[in-house]
């Protein structure tokens, strides 16, 4: 492997812990809905989840939690250095796409997409923040994807390239 090589190879697994990372802190569904196969009793109370029970799991109480993902409304791509299973020894806490038999489908179409668009975007436009992007992005409460109140207003400015 050439420096060049290794440096590309060190690039991309980078815009992918960005991609995890964003994942954490934006995932699409804010929610996750299962069935609860078996009756279960919940640790320390006297709580009893029925067989057949709708469950929701919420991502962001999840990927929020202080005690798996330290300053967690900081952007930290550097947390998923060692990969998600970190995340995952003591029961599932990271997942943006499910987990096991009823993981989604579409989460390997869904990188593929993204990272498509983001080439294509960015090695055409230049993309900054303007007046009305805010630093913190408020949800739309009642929305079954997570998605903001306002959009994500951006400047988007056409690459020109200057003769050499």
């Amino acid at each position: 492997m050439t420096m060049d090589q290794g440096s590309k190879h060190v690039k991309r697994k980078a815009s992918f812990f960005q991609y995890r990372e964003s994942l954490r802190m934006y995932p699409v569904l804010p929610f996750l809905d299962r069935r609860c196969n078996a009756e279960y009793k919940l640790p320390n109370s006297d709580l009893v989840v029925e067989k057949g029970l709708p469950v929701y799991i919420p991502m962001f109480g999840l990927h929020f939690d202080e005690k798996y993902f330290p300053d967690p409304l900081k952007y930290k791509p550097e947390r998923f250095e060692n990969g998600t299973n970190v995340y995952n020894k003591d029961g599932i806490v990271f997942m943006p796409f499910g987990e096991g038999p009823r993981i989604c489908i579409g989460e390997r179409f869904g990188l593929l997409a993204t990272k498509l668009a983001l080439v294509r975007i960015l090695s055409e436009f230049e993309v900054v923040r303007n007046m009305k992007t805010p630093d913190v992005i408020d949800f739309t409460p009642k929305s079954f994807i997570l998605q903001s109140k306002i959009g994500l207003p951006m400047k988007i400015k056409k690459i020109t390239s200057t003769p050499a």
